[in-house]
């Protein structure tokens, strides 16, 4: 309570209110976050500069520039309200090192704008946990699914707010060579980085339903070595449709080269019980609540010199 030196009304001191949360925007407790952020310690990013594609809450960024020591710490989201959020959550988590913090304001598609291609361009290192999976309602993704007679998850038809988090726009990306199964997205930053940070690692976070070696194929088609960092073995979020990768199988059923691609999932939190995308299915088409499992890992990306 504060009493106005012009008057005996006290005047009751109001908290700022912070911008909305939304529902996608990563927790700490989630086991993508912590994975990322046990990658992020053995990173060695101490003294270096970072940006962070899909910034968030700003909880990766406050945690870079406090437990990592970076130097200075940018980033930008497809969701414009969360620059403001990160810049809030930082100041209130990390207020001494808050100066060290520049989100990038403004709705911003990976790193395509003129200020998060400047600031990328003076990074060290560039983060990312971007989606893997194709838009279930994109037009080209429907028509393999239903040309292969695979279920769409009804989960996946409901347009809320985390779709932004699981989901790609497939097609958008058709151009990159690994769009093929799931990764166009990230290839699209891998390239991106490449053409303008040719100097900067890349750190990125990885639902490794396809396997870690379709992904480092993938890191060293666009110039980068890659590591894995930290890896473990996660519940599959039950609003991701899964559609995509049982489509991924079927279509090389009969080619010679279904042995060569098979999906990674899991019966068991322990990784001992393997199943195939097609399996995975069955699975939970029998039980819709029986738990299935993948991995997730985070991967560093050195540049490769010419």
């Amino acid at each position: 309570m504060v009493k106005s030196e012009r008057s005996s009304v006290e005047v009751i001191e109001k908290k700022p209110v912070l911008p909305e949360v939304p529902s996608f925007a990563f927790d700490p407790e989630d086991p993508w976050t912590e994975t990322l952020q046990m990658g992020l310690k053995r990173a060695d990013l101490a003294g270096k500069k970072v940006y962070e594609v899909g910034i968030g809450t700003g909880t990766n960024a406050a945690f870079v520039l406090s437990v990592c020591g970076a130097a200075q710490v940018s980033g930008s989201d497809l969701d414009p309200r969360l620059a403001e959020l990160s810049e809030t959550y930082v100041a209130e988590l990390t207020p001494e090192l808050a100066h060290r913090f520049h989100p990038v304001k403004g709705p911003v598609s990976l790193i395509d704008s003129d200020e998060a291609l400047a600031r990328v361009g003076s990074s060290d290192v560039v983060v990312a946990s971007l989606p893997q999976v194709g838009e279930p309602n994109d037009a080209r993704v429907t028509a393999i699914r239903e040309v292969l007679s695979v279920p769409l998850a009804e989960c996946a038809q409901n347009q809320a707010d985390d779709h932004i988090a699981h989901y790609y726009p497939w097609t958008v990306f058709d151009e990159y060579p690994f769009n093929a199964v799931g990764l166009g997205l990230n290839e699209a930053l891998l390239a991106r980085v490449h053409k303008h940070a040719p100097h900067a690692e890349v750190i990125m976070t990885f639902g490794s339903r396809i396997g870690s070696e379709v992904i480092f194929e993938c890191f060293e088609a666009n110039g980068f070595r890659p590591e894995k960092l930290s890896s473990q073995i996660v519940q599959q979020h039950s609003g991701t449709d899964i559609s995509f990768f049982v489509a991924l199988e079927k279509t090389l059923q009969g080619s010679g080269l279904e042995r060569d691609f098979v999906c990674h999932f899991y019966a068991d939190k322990q990784g001992e019980h393997r199943l195939s995308a097609c399996e995975a299915l069955s699975r939970i088409e029998e039980d819709p609540l029986a738990p299935l499992f993948h991995e997730v890992c985070v991967i560093r990306g050195k540049p490769i010199a010419p």
